[in-house]
């Protein structure tokens, strides 16, 4: 069976096209043991499948300390710069790129005191499209879960684990869009957190989310 990180990116580094420009972060140069020099962190949205293996570095009960290491590790997966550079960073620093990784799903999640979408249907569009398993994917069309739906979502979701939770809904909404699942893993996390507020607004009331980010 292939790891996660298989599926996602099949051994190779993740690629993700897009403006970097609003998320550039400019340090003293730190060296590392390679001879390599870092001196710019080009951050971006991030992709579910990132997420989903930051958040699993948190476990089964959530700390300030292990959020914080999952939000470094997203931040490495993202920029592609290795931990032993991160730890080198001022800690200022480290908080506005996370603080501007983390805006993507922030702000796309909804409000706790927001009521749920429930319309009949709800459409998503992704430009550009995603390439998994030989295709393109980039319309996607969700509607209200069946009860098989939300209890296959229930069923992951009482593991307890932030990851768990980001599971349950990536499970949920694979099986009302009929996407494959490696696709939704490429998703951008602004995306797919729309997408998954809405599925979940049919009997989650308030804001629950897989997200890992935890106020700085």
């Amino acid at each position: 069976m292939e790891t996660l990180e298989e599926e996602l990116f099949g051994g190779q580094a993740s690629e993700t096209e897009g403006d970097e420009q609003d998320g550039v972060f400019v340090t003293a140069p730190i060296r590392t043991k390679d001879d390599r020099e870092w001196t710019t962190l080009s951050c971006r949205e991030p992709s579910v499948g990132e997420c989903l293996l930051a958040t699993r570095t948190i476990g089964k009960r959530a700390t300030l300390e292990t959020v914080y290491a999952s939000e470094i590790t997203l931040l490495c997966r993202v920029t592609g710069w290795p931990q032993i550079a991160v730890d080198q960073l001022p800690t200022r620093t480290l908080d506005a790129a996370v603080a501007y990784i983390s805006h993507f799903e922030e702000e796309a999640r909804r409000k706790p005191d927001e009521e749920p979408d429930c319309q009949d249907m709800f459409h998503l569009s992704l430009i550009p499209p995603i390439t998994a398993v030989n295709r393109d994917w980039q319309e996607m069309d969700l509607r209200e879960p069946t009860v098989a739906e939300r209890r296959r979502f229930k069923a992951q979701e009482q593991r307890g684990s932030m990851a768990d939770f980001l599971e349950a809904e990536i499970n949920l909404l694979t099986d009302v869009s009929g996407w494959q699942r490696a696709a939704v893993l490429k998703m951008p996390i602004s995306q797919f957190a729309k997408g998954s507020d809405y599925l979940t607004g049919f009997f989650i009331a308030g804001q629950k989310t897989g997200s890992v980010s935890l106020p700085i």
